[in-house]
């Protein structure tokens, strides 16, 4: 992403911020006390409840919620919010009928096999830190995992570089067993045991650079839709999913986030699908659906988010 890109970004980061500035002065304009004095739009931690369309929402949240969540800006807010809703009135299986970046039904044919979870843990990958999905939906043919973004400018690269444990390459490197080419791999995590079985990339050729290393986040999104919990093997029909918002540079032609989606995407084979949809392309199924009026007031009034028809 080049300068004009990255002024881009700025703008429309700036933009946003006046919005919640305004947000906050139409329904808290004497309430200080609710807010962070370091940053006008983030409440208090005890109060991230605040931020959500309805408050109660919180509660499908597991304990110690995300640490993100007061701030206005947080995708997790607004996932809960958006999607949490529509668990709640009981309507998720509209994101079936959502057109995702290809114009296709961003599920077709999935049906739910049990409870859907928000800020669901993975377990199967043998992580120090495991892999968090922000909603995770078990399927009969395969599950989904969701991942949800709002302003993000980046997504969270391989810790293991920042960590020096690795020089950013899959190969042997100084001070590494003989034959290991991943730190997490020789600190027993399993991602290299399921990515051959889903990836063009082999476990057992060099990469310079490794292509985890910078989407690191969206590869782990594709496991733990796909790695079944219980047998801890590759099963069904996965689908892991990316919901963005349109208006967000990073994610346009070129954008940081975007060249590392279509790299992740070109790389898959077997059976896992990676699609993506926008918050606007959601919020017209809930237009259509017609039981969303206060909902979509509600996006609009705080982050200007329109559906995909009012927002072209």
């Amino acid at each position: 992403m080049g300068k004009l890109g990255e002024t881009s970004y700025q703008d429309y980061k700036r933009a946003l911020l006046q919005r919640f500035r305004q947000y906050r002065q139409q329904h808290w304009p004497i309430e200080d006390d609710l807010f962070d004095p370091q940053h006008a739009h983030v409440f208090k931690a005890d109060l991230a409840f605040c931020n959500l369309f309805s408050w109660n929402l919180d509660r499908l949240l597991p304990r110690g919620h995300h640490t993100w969540l007061p701030d206005m800006g947080s995708s997790q807010a607004l996932a809960v919010s958006i999607l949490g809703t529509m668990l709640k009135r009981g309507n998720l299986e509209l994101l079936a009928q959502v057109p995702d970046d290809q114009g296709q039904p961003l599920l077709a044919g999935f049906v739910l096999a049990g409870p859907p979870q928000f800020e669901y843990t993975v377990s199967a990958l043998h992580e120090r830190k495991r892999t968090q999905v922000d909603l995770f939906l078990p399927g009969q043919q395969g599950h989904v995992a969701i991942e949800c973004k709002f302003w993000e400018q980046q997504l969270a690269p391989c810790a293991q570089v920042a960590a020096r444990r690795c020089n950013g390459h899959y190969a042997p490197q100084p001070g590494r067993a003989p034959g290991q080419r991943c730190a997490l791999t020789e600190r027993k995590v399993a991602y290299w045991t399921y990515i051959p079985q889903l990836f063009r990339w082999r476990a057992d050729e060099d990469y310079v650079p490794c292509p985890l290393q910078e989407p690191y986040q969206l590869v782990r999104n594709v496991l733990a839709a796909a790695v079944e919990p219980a047998t801890r093997q590759v099963w069904g029909q996965p689908v892991a999913v990316l919901l963005y918002d349109a208006r967000n540079p990073m994610f346009h032609p070129g954008g940081r986030v975007e060249v590392q989606f279509q790299a992740v995407r070109s790389a898959l084979q077997g059976p896992a699908a990676f699609r993506r949809a926008t918050w606007q392309a959601l919020a017209q199924v809930l237009a259509k659906q017609g039981r969303y009026e206060d909902l979509l007031a509600w996006l609009r009034e705080k982050y200007g988010l329109l559906p995909a028809d009012a927002a072209a």
